[in-house]
């Protein structure tokens, strides 16, 4: 019987806890929650802790060494290296990765170099031979998106789309014509059209106004869409919108007509630009 597919993410809470958390919620949101194991969600009071961690590098298929800039140096209270420890959690994770020669792939946050073979303790020099991927700070959700369709070629399966019911068509509107859409957009710098797939509808796609935004801190991202949700209830257009990280991806159509663009949208792109001016220290 072949083993479900599933993602063990190891990592440092002083070097990539919140990465680390996000990388493994986004993991989970894509292919489902048993598709990933991260000891901060999956450990409960009163679990034996390194039972479960050994249990679940067992059962993993893909070892996820999340590598920030201090990683490797992090010390101990005698200014020992973490990683030369034998007892280091980080230091057992790997070693079980490699010596179970389990697919590794190590994730490089900040523009953090992959380690050398001689930089390693010995027992974990192998660690090198691994291609790393990097997860840079500016190109976070572009980056995130290619290592999800990776991980596919390692055998994982994206969840199946929830049906979404969608109320009776309340608004006379038009879809917007090529023009009219060509000039909203000249109107609206940093907003694109891009296609998507109808949740729960086979083989049925949406036109989307998208645009990303991002902010100075993941705080300033949920700010945002907070103060948007009394203007978005005021005109009754809500958008399909996530949230990763300092970043927040906003995709506008109009479903009365189809699944495309209206002026309702136009209007409401104007609207998030315009809060969007009033977070200082905004970075794109």
């Amino acid at each position: 019987m072949s083993t479900a597919p599933c993602a063990f993410v190891s990592y440092r809470r002083a070097d990539s806890s919140a990465a680390a958390r996000w990388l493994a919620n986004s993991i989970a949101m894509t292919f489902g929650p048993q598709s990933v194991f991260i000891d901060t969600e999956a450990i409960r009071m009163s679990d034996d802790w390194a039972g479960r961690i050994d249990d679940a590098l067992q059962a993993s298929t893909l070892v996820l060494p999340v590598i920030g800039p201090r990683w490797l140096s992090l010390q101990d209270a005698d200014f020992r290296r973490r990683i030369d420890h034998p007892d280091d959690w980080v230091h057992q994770e790997v070693l079980h990765a490699l010596t179970a020669r389990k697919r590794v792939l190590p994730i490089l946050l900040s523009r953090t170099p992959m380690p050398s073979a001689a930089a390693l303790p010995e027992p974990l020099s192998g660690l090198a031979r691994f291609q790393g991927f990097e997860l840079r700070d500016e190109r976070w959700e572009s980056d995130l998106a290619t290592l999800l369709t990776e991980m596919e070629r390692f055998g994982f399966v994206r969840s199946s789309a929830q049906k979404v019911r969608y109320p009776r068509p309340m608004v006379t509107l038009s879809e917007l014509t090529a023009r009219e859409l060509q000039e909203g957009l000249a109107a609206l710098p940093g907003w694109k059209v891009a296609a998507a797939e109808v949740a729960g509808v086979r083989s049925t796609s949406r036109t989307e106004l998208s645009r990303v935004y991002e902010f100075a801190s993941f705080v300033d991202a949920i700010r945002f869409m907070s103060e948007a949700v009394p203007r978005i209830e005021e005109v009754q257009h809500h958008p399909r919108w996530e949230n990763i990280w300092r970043s927040v991806a906003v995709h506008l159509s109009t479903w009365d007509i189809g699944h495309k663009p209206s002026r309702l949208d136009l209007e409401l792109a104007g609207d998030l630009d315009t809060l969007r001016r009033k977070f200082p220290g905004a970075v794109g």
